[in-house]
């Protein structure tokens, strides 16, 4: 019965896989003349691709274990952010590709992680995590916003040309890349006993690692492909939107390239406190954040260096001050290793005020 069930459930899973990728494959050739039923188009065609490519890679880090599979979470899990953050600067649209990529790191801790708790607590009176795990991935976090701010300030207080800052933010996401990685070793491997609840590793699954981790790769590489060519569609459309009807691109970017790309972490992170796995429910949404800081950020700046456009590490005060309210606002709400449900709206609230703000920016 148990074999059944587990074969009702892949075959389920396939089906699901299939049709999304069916209707995403659909939407692709989909060209209306209204720009803005484009958008609704591709960003629906978005969402169950963002939670796909979340699913897959959960089955290959089971498969392969915490360690090697932290990793591949990292290259993968953020793929959708990384790529709209991509077509943006190719578009011309630094500022919305900045503001994309801060609003992530923005939306995870205010609203998915708001969200969660007040889902948790509403049905929990309290829940309880892991302070040591809390206040690691938050040191991380403090480690990219000062680089930002440093970096910020480097250019209103020299006389460096644009090109010269382009460098130095380049050599300065090495560094964060570094440190993130570094941060991987110390959470997967030296330090491992203060991020995983128990080993989790399946002996008898990776007998099996050849046969299923080929099937999941291939269809990570699918959902992949697919994420690339609508997300350049998607972004072509919001850029001809800017344009047309003079909307802020800061506020794009904080609305729609989080909300879109961090969907299915959000979802997971909500399933998470729902079941009590609060520690789950935290590491999904930090974790996310600190890859976007740490790793999709810096990325995206190497890259637009060598493909001549100029992505640097300076944000300007407003993103500063937003992003510092929201770390801030996030570390003192999990300081005390317990959640409720109030702490849930204040961070949801706050979330709600940064974005009105967003909408006045030009």
């Amino acid at each position: 019965m148990e074999a059944k069930d587990r074969n009702m459930y892949k075959n389920l899973s396939l089906l699901k896989f299939i049709l999304s990728i069916v209707i995403a494959i659909i939407l692709i050739f989909i060209n209306t003349s209204s720009f803005i039923l484009n958008l609704f188009l591709y960003s629906c065609a978005m969402v169950p691709l963002a939670i796909l490519l979340g699913n897959e890679t959960s089955k290959i880090t089971y498969y392969i274990g915490e360690k090697k599979g932290g990793l591949l979470a990292a290259t993968v899990g953020n793929l959708p952010e990384l790529m709209m953050g991509l077509w943006s600067i190719r578009y011309g649209m630094v500022a919305m590709a900045q503001a994309g990529l801060m609003g992530a790191v923005i939306t995870n801790l205010l609203l998915g992680l708001g969200i969660s708790i007040i889902c948790g607590g509403m049905k929990y009176k309290e829940q309880t995590f892991n302070k040591t795990m809390a206040r690691t991935n938050f040191n991380l976090l403090f480690v990219a916003i000062a680089s930002i701010i440093i970096i910020s300030s480097l250019q209103g207080n020299t006389l460096l040309e644009d090109n010269q800052i382009a460098i130095v933010s380049s050599i300065v996401s090495v560094v964060l890349i570094i440190i993130y990685i570094l941060g991987l070793i110390f959470s997967l491997y030296t330090h491992k006993n203060l991020f995983l609840a128990s080993d989790g590793e399946n002996k008898e699954s990776e007998k099996k690692i050849s046969k299923e981790c080929v099937v999941i790769f291939i269809k990570i590489l699918i959902i992949s492909v697919l994420l690339y060519f609508i997300s350049e569609k998607l972004i072509l459309n919001v850029n001809i939107i800017v344009n047309n009807y003079k909307i802020s691109q800061e506020f794009i970017g904080i609305v729609l390239i989080p909300l879109l790309g961090s969907f299915g972490e959000n979802a997971t992170s909500i399933v998470c406190a729902l079941n009590n796995k609060i520690d789950c429910s935290l590491e999904t949404a930090i974790g996310s954040s600190i890859q976007i800081a740490l790793f999709v950020i810096p990325l995206l700046i190497i890259i637009s260096l060598f493909m001549g456009l100029n992505m640097t590490l300076v944000f300007s005060n407003f993103q500063i001050i937003m992003l510092i309210i929201a770390l801030a606002i996030s570390y003192f709400v999990f300081q005390d290793g317990k959640t409720y449900w109030i702490e849930g709206v204040i961070l949801t609230s706050t979330y709600v005020i940064i974005t009105i703000a967003y909408y006045y920016i030009g």
